[in-house]
């Protein structure tokens, strides 16, 4: 769904689905969530409200279904024979003269 970006602290960007009445909000924390059922004159509201967060807050969480969109970030791939010998390689602790020894 494409998102327009929004003047707020809170929501970083809105778009709409008007065939399936899909709203989606990317919060300026990176969370992205999609709410279900919402007719379009909320969107509208959204888009125009001066306090973005403020009207999300009071009109569309618990008023709404939805869910968490978020992409989850992929791990790196793992070498793990780079991964054994960085982990039996000596560390260099700083403490070859005992003077930064843990108690």
């Amino acid at each position: 769904m494409e998102r327009i970006p929004l003047d707020s602290r809170a929501v970083a960007s809105a778009g709409y689905d008007e065939a399936t009445q899909t709203l989606e909000i990317e919060f300026c924390s990176g969370r992205i969530y999609q709410y279900q059922g919402v007719p379009r004159g909320a969107y509208d509201w959204l888009i125009r409200s001066p306090s973005k967060g403020g009207y999300v807050s009071r009109m569309i969480n618990d008023h709404y279904p939805y869910r968490d969109v978020t992409p989850v970030a992929s791990p790196e791939p793992t070498d793990l024979a780079d991964a054994l010998r960085r982990s039996l390689a000596p560390r260099d602790d700083g403490d070859a003269d005992g003077t930064n020894r843990q108690p």
